[in-house]
């Protein structure tokens, strides 16, 4: 790898284009990027594709690759560490040396917590009997997040569904998402998410690979992680949403009052912690509203809504129910 580097007496002036790579180095080093990229790296093993966008994401296991290839050596250091009882949070600076010659080439940062959604949670699942039908799999493979939604539907029942496996079968499963209360279980996942992240904008910055590959994203759910062709989607037009009508107001009132085991000021609490944190919204002249589809969905999933919120895992201070409309 071509650097240009020389060692220069330190507080003495110099001109940095005098330091600067030559472009036969920079393309040499683009072309070897593209090379490892074509005949060693593995799609969605070493990195994968965001539908929708135009650039593959680089994975830890092709970070990875690019460090060995480039002879550099990853060093870790935590910036950064909170372990209280109830929340864990590290960030980690990831510094590139360069083998060879002992020099320091780039440095990235990563951060990870307890309170990220996939570590936030943990799930209850409850077997339907039902096996998970085709329509899933080929959503899924599609990454077709709302269809494989509608392919987990079952008639009459209530609650929050997934695709699960239990006693060795994929089926369809209530779920239950709970808080997850010890967060020390993924201490060890979490500080290495946190490096893993380092990593990967370490070798992004190193190499100079921002124009071949995005920012790591694995991470983020399996199944929005596949290989397109590249292409960006058609700009789908927004329906511009409505606030809920005075009928639906009344009706998830009347479903909350129905819950006996709740005192009217838990009802009350109840309706309130539904509208800050679950309600689908929009912005009217400054205020938040919660809109028409937002309280079709509540008064659908108001059962489920009541489980969670029972659950223990929200503040159940009392308050006065305000008007729906009124700034959230």
């Amino acid at each position: 790898m071509e650097t240009g580097l020389q060692n220069v007496p330190q507080g003495k002036i110099v001109n940095i284009e005098d330091q600067a790579m030559s472009i036969s180095g920079l393309l040499g080093q683009v072309k070897l990027i593209q090379e490892v990229m074509e005949k060693v790296m593995k799609k969605d093993e070493h990195y994968g594709t965001i539908p929708g966008t135009k650039k593959p994401t680089l994975l830890k296991p092709g970070a990875e690759k690019l460090c060995l290839t480039f002879r550099l050596d990853p060093d870790y250091q935590i910036i950064r560490e909170v372990r209280d009882k109830d929340f864990i949070a590290y960030t980690v600076k990831c510094n590139l040396t360069h083998i060879p010659t002992s020099q320091n080439i780039a440095s990235g940062v990563g951060s990870c917590n307890s309170k990220e959604t996939k570590y936030r949670y943990r799930f209850i699942d409850e077997s339907t009997g039902v096996p998970v039908p085709k329509k899933y799999w080929d959503a899924k493979d599609a990454g077709d997040n709302k269809e494989m939604k509608r392919s987990l539907q079952i008639p009459n029942m209530e609650g929050e569904m997934r695709a699960s496996k239990i006693d060795g079968q994929w089926v369809i499963a209530k779920s239950q998402r709970i808080e997850n209360d010890n967060p020390w279980d993924l201490d060890n996942t979490i500080i290495k998410m946190a490096c893993k992240r380092a990593l990967v904008a370490a070798t992004l910055n190193a190499t100079a690979a921002s124009d071949i590959f995005t920012q790591d994203l694995e991470d983020m759910p399996e199944e929005i992680i596949k290989t397109t062709s590249g292409k960006p989607e058609p700009e789908k037009i927004e329906e511009k949403p409505e606030p809920l009508t005075d009928a639906q107001l009344k009706d998830i009132r009347a479903k909350i009052d129905q819950k006996e085991s709740l005192s009217s000021t838990e009802k009350t609490t109840f309706f309130n912690w539904i509208k800050d944190n679950k309600a689908e919204t929009m912005t009217t002249k400054g205020k938040k509203v919660i809109t028409k589809r937002g309280a079709e969905e509540i008064i659908k999933n108001l059962n489920a809504l009541f489980t969670e919120y029972t659950g223990g895992i929200f503040d159940n201070k009392s308050s006065e129910i305000s008007d729906v409309n009124a700034p959230i």
